[in-house]
């Protein structure tokens, strides 16, 4: 199907857009916005959804996992979105949680409503950031008959198997070296008392030499970025205490103690393992061993001894009946049939190399051409500028439009951004897209490849 956006209007298009054209531009000069209608409810479940349509809609209708509370009050990208004459909405995250087959169910159930409401859309899209990447990339694999691509940012590729278990590896770490006594239980956890534990690991880590050069071994197995806070300059590649204190800031927050509790309150049991995890392999192949090494030097330790003692401390094993429930709802196929464009950056949460972990199942699933991932220089949880994530929305316009992805080069970036606040009141930002170098392999991977396969080790 052709796209009736018009900032994108290709010879065929479904709907002339002139006068339409005509009426963005006096509203973006003007900054106001297209009134819009409102849809909303509650599933029976008490999910609640919503969804807003501009009075210049094109025939597109966009859903998300987090749409039922931002359709409703859009600011920046999402009411860039609404200016261009898109239809937005979605849901609310609770109850649904991590259930992301059930979520993508209620945004399919949301689209059809919308359709009841207006008419069938000439196209329906998936947007989603944090938890509601993973719900997206599931509705393209789920659902390709209803959707017909996605935007994504801000939400672990490498499947949430995965990135709990690189998180275990990171808590593991800091408890065995630091304090074994501690009352962490780093899996089958209450999500208060044990994000109150860990809190108070990581400040009393923080207070020695000796216990900042393990954080900082903990924070690379995980690979934690170097810069995690906007408010803060830039650490130099070279200042690895800079680098140190950047991590302490967001440690706790990265580890995601309420995720975890969350994951395996639906799976029934947990679903983190590291049996057979050798971490000094983790440590040389994670890009900062440098960092970690240096920082053992200046606290006079060996770091050598810590590894022999993580290779010898007892290992934890999961509940192989709550992996096998959380591989189909929480981690990937990588067999998609539409356009995805992901717009990340190297998050304290989920690294960059995770990202490229779903990109490499795509390729080899065949369907790497459907895919294009763009860079954000930009620090924190989500922190690309809302004009990246504009830019990576219209490269997926053009790429249905199209069948191409046009200009990828950084050049062609800019100039497509250029454009696109040239041609808006609404204030997205600054762009920050950049290529990053030498991202390490993803610290680990969990897809259907693997499904079924986990089995308890015996110690």
């Amino acid at each position: 199907m052709q796209s009736n956006n018009p900032l994108w209007h290709r010879a065929g298009a479904l709907r002339a857009a002139t006068a339409w054209l005509a009426l963005c531009l006096c509203q973006s000069a003007l900054g106001q916005q297209p009134s819009t209608v409102l849809i909303d409810g509650t599933f029976d479940d008490g999910t609640q959804w919503a969804v807003a349509k501009p009075d210049n809609w094109n025939g597109t209708v966009i859903v998300d996992l987090d749409g039922a509370s931002i359709a409703g009050s859009a600011r920046g990208f999402n009411a860039w979105l609404l200016e261009r004459g898109f239809a937005y909405g979605g849901i609310n995250r609770g109850p649904v949680g991590y259930d992301f087959p059930r979520a993508v169910a209620y945004l399919v159930e949301v689209r059809n409503r919308a359709a009841q409401s207006w008419g069938e859309p000439d196209r329906t899209l998936v947007t989603g950031g944090s938890r509601g990447a993973f719900a997206a990339r599931k509705a393209l694999e789920l659902s390709p008959d209803v959707f017909d691509g996605g935007l994504v940012s801000a939400g672990g590729g490498a499947g949430e198997i995965a990135v709990l278990n690189n998180k275990l590896n990171a808590v593991f770490v800091l408890k065995t070296l630091v304090d074994p006594g501690a009352p962490l239980k780093l899996v089958d956890i209450d999500a208060q008392s044990e994000s109150q534990a860990l809190s108070a690991l990581v400040v009393r880590a923080a207070e020695t030499p000796a216990g900042r050069a393990r954080l900082a071994l903990a924070s690379a197995v995980v690979q934690m970025a170097r810069w995690t806070d906007a408010r803060s300059p830039r650490p130099a590649d070279d200042d690895y205490a800079a680098q140190l204190e950047q991590m302490l800031a967001s440690w706790s927050f990265a580890i995601a103690v309420p995720v975890r509790a969350a994951v395996e309150q639906l799976a029934g049991g947990n679903v983190s393992w590291n049996t057979g995890v050798d971490y000094a392999a983790l440590l040389a192949s994670s890009g900062r061993a440098e960092r970690v090494a240096s920082l053992y030097r200046s606290a006079d330790l060996d770091l050598a001894e810590d590894l022999r003692t993580l290779a010898a401390a007892p290992r934890i094993s999961a509940d192989a009946e709550a992996v096998a429930r959380a591989e189909r709802l929480m981690t990937y196929t990588g067999r998609i049939s539409d356009p995805l464009v992901n717009v990340d950056n190297d998050d304290p949460v989920d690294p960059l190399s995770d990202k490229l972990a779903y990109r490499d199942l795509l390729r080899e699933n065949g369907s790497g051409h459907l895919f294009q991932m763009l860079w954000s220089d930009r620090p924190g949880h989500g922190g690309m500028s809302a004009l990246d994530r504009a830019v990576g929305f219209s490269l997926l316009i053009d790429y249905l439009d199209d069948g191409e992805w046009g200009d990828m080069s950084l050049a062609g970036l800019r100039a497509r951004a250029d454009a696109i606040r040239a041609d808006t009141g609404i204030d997205l930002g600054e762009l920050s897209l950049y290529e990053p170098r030498d991202v390490p392999p993803a610290a680990s991977r969990w897809d259907a490849s693997d499904w079924g396969s986990y089995a308890v080790v015996p110690e």
